[in-house]
């Protein structure tokens, strides 16, 4: 009994807590501190597992906040997805095949992915849909 009341003691102030994330610019971690410390301690977590859910949580925050400030810097006129490819035009379009190079595969391997094919195909419009699916698969063509 005594000893849990001298970890109660030395326990910060979730007041104090909220300060320094909001100082560090911890967001996730400051919303989401609480609600995973009761699923932690109902499922047994270790302390490592913890932190690592709640650094994973801030982390896709801010991959998230990072994609979304480049895509409005660069000021696309139209953000495309690749569910909003017409996959019915061109007809000869291998589908399967595009949504495999989405994948980003070749990147990885140190390839080139070349289309080609007649005038007024679309054959750029695949190329504006890659950092939608990079952000989705977690690649990162940006590093070796």
């Amino acid at each position: 009994m005594a000893h849990n009341n001298a970890r109660q003691a030395s326990a910060m102030p979730s007041g104090e807590l909220d300060h320094h994330l909001r100082d560090l610019k911890l967001a996730f971690i400051a919303e989401h501190y609480g609600d995973l410390a009761t699923q932690a301690a109902g499922k047994q977590w270790s302390h490592v597992d913890y932190l690592g859910r709640l650094i994973e949580g801030e982390a896709h925050v801010r991959r998230d906040r990072a994609t979304h400030n480049r895509l409005r810097q660069a000021r696309f006129p139209v953000i495309k997805t690749l569910e909003q490819f017409r996959w019915d035009w061109p007809a000869q379009l291998n589908r399967l095949q595009v949504q495999h190079h989405f994948g980003l595969g070749f990147i990885k391997d140190k390839a080139n992915l070349i289309y080609l094919g007649g005038v007024g195909l679309g054959k750029p419009q695949p190329g504006n849909y890659p950092c939608r699916t990079q952000r989705s698969t977690g690649a990162n063509h940006h590093r070796p």
